[in-house]
């Protein structure tokens, strides 16, 4: 909680959800004490920019290559049909 006038300004908390419907103020949903969950307006979050509009992150160049060589030292791992498992299926 970034805003100085919330009661739990300064807290962190697990982001669950986060809404932005159009033309209308957004909320977070956020985990507390494990069990509960908060309602929060984006406003009073870091979720929103100075301008107004939420965040948006990007990937840069570096990160994306970084990706792609993580997912092809991952190709050979997977094999495309899997053997069959256990027996086929009882006849009536």
């Amino acid at each position: 909680m970034t805003d100085p006038s919330h009661p739990l300004y300064g807290r962190r908390f697990p982001v669950l959800s986060i809404s932005h419907p159009p033309q209308r103020s957004g909320h977070v949903v956020v985990a507390y004490r494990g069990f509960m969950r908060l309602r929060l307006p984006v406003q009073a979050t870091s979720l929103i920019a100075d301008n107004g509009r939420p965040l948006r992150t990007t990937f840069t160049r570096a990160a994306l290559l970084e990706l792609l060589t993580l997912a092809k030292e991952c190709e050979g791992t997977c094999t495309d049909h899997p053997g069959a498992s256990g027996n086929g299926c009882p006849t009536a």
